[in-house]
């Protein structure tokens, strides 16, 4: 039969060597899963925004030139307005901030990407190829499929924003 294994709530002692060794590997498999979810949730949010230019993509266009490409991240960029313009509305009708943190959410994200755009650029996929506009198009939005879809940094064209 052999003995029974300790856990943490049978240790005989709080400061034992081997309630520590048991916390210890409590904690690292606790960080090690937190690591993986972080991990998985990266793919998925640049997956959201890719599915986003996908839909909004317009299929007459073969090839998009900067210009196109700086007004389709416009409306990436106000993609939210319609959303915190009913929450905004509400707050007028009642008074109360029911969805306060929606809207704190929404005012975040906003601020991070136009700051984003207006400095570093922003991701967005790279549809100024032909090829690339196209496998977008194609594409049926699996994370599987993520890495053939190239990535680029688009800054802002005028400065004056």
């Amino acid at each position: 039969m052999g003995k029974p294994k300790t856990t943490i709530l049978n240790a005989n002692h709080p400061n034992s060597r081997k309630t520590k060794q048991l916390i210890k590997t409590k904690h690292k498999i606790a960080f090690r899963d937190k690591k993986k979810y972080v991990n998985l949730a990266k793919p998925s949010l640049l997956c959201e925004k890719l599915i986003w230019f996908r839909d909004n993509i317009d299929n007459t266009i073969e090839q998009y030139t900067q210009d196109t490409l700086s007004s389709l991240i416009e409306k990436y960029l106000s993609r939210f307005d319609h959303e915190a313009s009913i929450i905004k509305a509400r707050h007028k009708d009642k008074g109360n901030r029911r969805f306060a943190s929606r809207e704190d959410v929404i005012r975040h994200t906003i601020e991070r990407e136009r700051e984003e755009y207006n400095t570093a650029g922003i991701e967005v996929p790279n549809i100024l190829e032909a090829s690339q506009l196209l496998y977008l198009r194609t594409w049926d939005g699996d994370i599987k499929y993520l890495p053939n879809i190239k990535i680029i940094r688009f800054r802002c064209l005028n400065l004056n924003h």
